[in-house]
């Protein structure tokens, strides 16, 4: 699966949030627009692709979004492509 450059930017934001706090890498997704220098129309259809695709899942009320395990694979696939 091919990745583009705006999901690679929301695995790697959650996957940072994974290293340091643990999995699964939870984040509000209002903190994910925020942080991330693009439309947050942009961001809303990535995380939606990636959630589509079983690389994140959200919470029960659709307000943040995590990495599943294979989405942590794909963002490590990622990085080594750098």
């Amino acid at each position: 699966m091919e990745l583009d450059p705006s999901e690679i930017r929301i695995l790697k934001l959650l996957a940072k949030e994974w290293d340091y706090n643990g999995p699964p890498g939870l984040l509000d997704i209002s903190l994910i627009v925020t942080a991330l220098d693009q439309a947050p129309s942009d961001t809303f259809d990535a995380l939606q692709r990636l959630f589509k695709n079983g690389l994140v899942d959200m919470n029960e009320l659709k307000n943040a979004a995590f990495l599943t395990p294979e989405g942590y694979d794909a963002t490590e696939q990622a990085r080594h492509k750098e």
